[in-house]
């Protein structure tokens, strides 16, 4: 897996375009077989290299499912042992009014920490 990774960025990291500026503004040229289909992308910068990543928006949540079956996240991703197993705290209210809500000064609230 390690070695598919590094294939997809070294072929990632050959492609390259322009890079201009108009007025204040830095613009950047995509290819055709890079174009995104929508008019709007999220951008941001992974802090660990310096690269930055511009994302195409999903346009709907049909679309957000539809990426997430395509991601093929591996069946152990976040397993039992990595999930925060801790079970909530007990706090007690934070004001006498919460009376009103159930939550009275005597009564407890849970909150996970």
């Amino acid at each position: 897996m390690k070695n598919t990774m590094n294939n997809a960025m070294n072929n990632a990291m050959n492609k390259k375009t322009k890079v201009f500026m108009s007025g204040r503004s830095q613009h950047v040229t995509i290819p055709a077989a890079y174009r995104f289909r929508s008019s709007e992308v999220s951008i941001r910068r992974i802090e660990a290299t310096g690269e930055i990543v511009l994302s195409e928006v999903p346009h709907d949540w049909h679309d957000v499912f539809t990426q997430l079956d395509q991601a093929n996240v591996p069946n152990d991703f976040l397993s039992a042992a990595e999930r925060d197993q801790r079970p909530p705290q007990i706090l007690p209210a934070l004001f006498e009014d919460d009376a009103d809500e159930g939550v009275g000064s005597g009564e407890q609230i849970r909150r996970r920490a």
